[in-house]
């Protein structure tokens, strides 16, 4: 049986959210959030806002998901892994903001 550990220092992690950061401001419509985990992980879960985990996707030593359709407020992000032995780590909860500007009205002539 698989068994599950919450971290609780981001300094000393070995799985992180690195972008975006902690209370950073997001202004971009499409977004990708890059996690830090290590080469041994298997694989790489990512939930926000509480939401469903979904599939992470590992590229140029990172793992990455790609996310949009958000709305402007706080955002929550929580990571886990799943290391070769079948352990579950799961990071504290990240937070950070999205700032989307209006989009512009428009007109026909």
């Amino acid at each position: 049986m698989a068994t599950t550990r919450r971290r609780k220092h981001p300094r000393t992690l070995m799985l992180a959210v690195e972008y975006p950061r902690q209370g950073e401001k997001v202004a971009s419509s499409i977004y990708s959030v890059r996690v830090h985990a290590p080469e041994s992980a298997k694989r790489v879960g990512i939930s926000i806002d509480q939401g469903r985990w979904k599939s992470c996707r590992p590229a140029v030593g990172y793992w990455w998901y790609d996310w949009e359709g958000y709305e402007n407020g706080e955002h929550q992000i929580v990571v886990s892994m799943e290391t070769e032995a079948g352990t579950r780590i799961i990071s504290e909860p990240h937070e950070f903001f999205v700032e989307l500007a209006d989009q512009p009205v428009s007109t026909s002539l």
